[in-house]
């Protein structure tokens, strides 16, 4: 059996994994759908097909497996050592990241405004569906003044990740790769995904820097130190144990507070809450020499830190969006067929009034898709833009020919 496996979902319905309570009747959900979601989705299939929990469910689901969050390129957090734009960025900035792990710029250079530290927000925008329900008591009958507004995870996003270890064996079912999962709250009306499981994918592997690995967290991190207190920095030892190379010290640090709890299903209980750093924090660390490459693939997957079998210390590499000088590139593409593009331009345009709707429809550009030529590419990465105000500013720059 390979050591990990790709997992993508796309959502056939909305999913709801709430963040955190409000007491304005407001319920939250993530960008993303986080580990500790995956992992319980894939112990319900489990159970309805084996029945009461054994050893194997242990090992799979308790053991040294990894079930890691799933993200789009969108719902991945910048990360805390990046510095952006304090206010929107002039249409002639080529750049909207300024990463303190290489540079130290406090100024963009292109419209001179002032930059500032990311706050670990994510990178785009997640296509949301709000809900009003009503909360219900133990007859199932609608509670008097208990109205609330759930904001799902809208249907149609596409979000992939990773599981290692033992994890692996909660993609089968009597032999047969897991193809559908139900995810998040509400599962008897909602949380329907489609699943492709990838056991030959290769992660990428962590980012180095000369000798020095560089950690950037796509999900909460939970480290403690000798006393069991909680720290804000990953153990050396771990990392040097995990890499095969001895790491020395973090040279630098970009850590932000938090704190992370949780529900546990099964048993009806709460989930300790946690002391953590924040998803997008980011380390660089010292090693002896360089790691191998097949060992920064293995750290990628694996994670850093305590409770990793629920996602937490999940790592990646985000890449910055590009600025809206940088998609003229994209455009220039779209405009060497510009017959294509003209008519077109009606759908392009009705897409903009979609998207302001929460709707996202490719049907009608899917005879370009399948074209195999730039234009198609091109048009994929313009339909992939879910900011109705970007996308919008996109296709009247399309049209102008500026």
């Amino acid at each position: 059996m390979t050591e990990f496996a790709k997992l993508t979902v796309t959502l056939t319905e909305p999913v709801a994994v709430v963040r955190h309570l409000r007491n304005d009747f407001r319920q939250e959900s993530y960008d993303h759908i986080p580990g500790t979601a995956v992992r319980g989705a894939l112990a319900a299939q489990w159970l309805l097909a084996h029945g009461d929990p054994d050893d194997d469910f242990l090992e799979i689901f308790e053991g040294d497996g990894v079930f890691g969050p799933l993200h789009s390129a969108a719902s991945l957090p910048v990360p805390l050592s990046v510095k952006v734009h304090k206010y929107r960025a002039d249409d002639d900035c080529r750049v909207l990241w300024w990463d303190a792990i290489r540079e130290e710029v406090d100024v963009c250079q292109y419209c001179k405004q002032t930059l500032e530290f990311s706050k670990g927000g994510p990178i785009g925008k997640v296509r949301r569906t709000p809900r009003t329900r009503n909360a219900l008591d133990a007859e199932g009958n609608a509670r008097s003044g208990n109205l609330f507004n759930q904001s799902s995870i809208a249907a149609g996003n596409v979000f992939e990740g990773w599981l290692s270890g033992p994890a692996l064996r909660s993609l089968r079912i009597d032999g047969e790769p897991v193809r559908t999962l139900s995810l998040g709250g509400k599962r008897t009306i909602q949380g329907n995904a489609e699943v492709a499981i990838d056991f030959g994918a290769e992660p990428e592997p962590v980012e180095l820097v000369g000798k020095d690995v560089v950690l950037r967290l796509a999900a909460p991190g939970i480290f403690v130190d000798k006393l069991g207190l909680p720290a804000a920095e990953p153990d050396l030892c771990e990392l040097s144990k995990v890499l095969g190379v001895k790491v020395s010290s973090v040279v630098k640090s970009w850590p932000r507070w938090t704190e992370v709890g949780g529900w546990h299903l099964a048993s009806g209980l709460p989930k300790p809450t946690e002391r953590a750093v924040q998803a997008g924090s980011t380390y660089r660390v010292r090693c002896a020499e360089r790691p191998s490459e097949a060992a920064l693939r293995a750290l990628m997957v694996r994670g850093v830190g305590l409770r990793r079998r629920e996602g937490f210390g999940a790592l990646c590499r985000p890449v910055a969006p590009l600025s809206f000088y940088e998609w003229g590139g994209v455009l220039a593409r779209l405009r060497a067929d510009m017959a294509t593009v003209e008519r077109t331009l009606p759908q392009l345009h009705e897409r903009t009034r979609e998207l302001r709707s929460g709707i996202e429809n490719d049907a009608p550009f899917q005879d370009q898709l399948a074209r195999d030529d730039q234009y198609s590419i091109a048009l994929r990465k313009l339909l992939d833009v879910t900011d109705p105000v970007l996308y919008g500013r996109l296709v009247t720059r399309l049209e102008s020919g500026k």
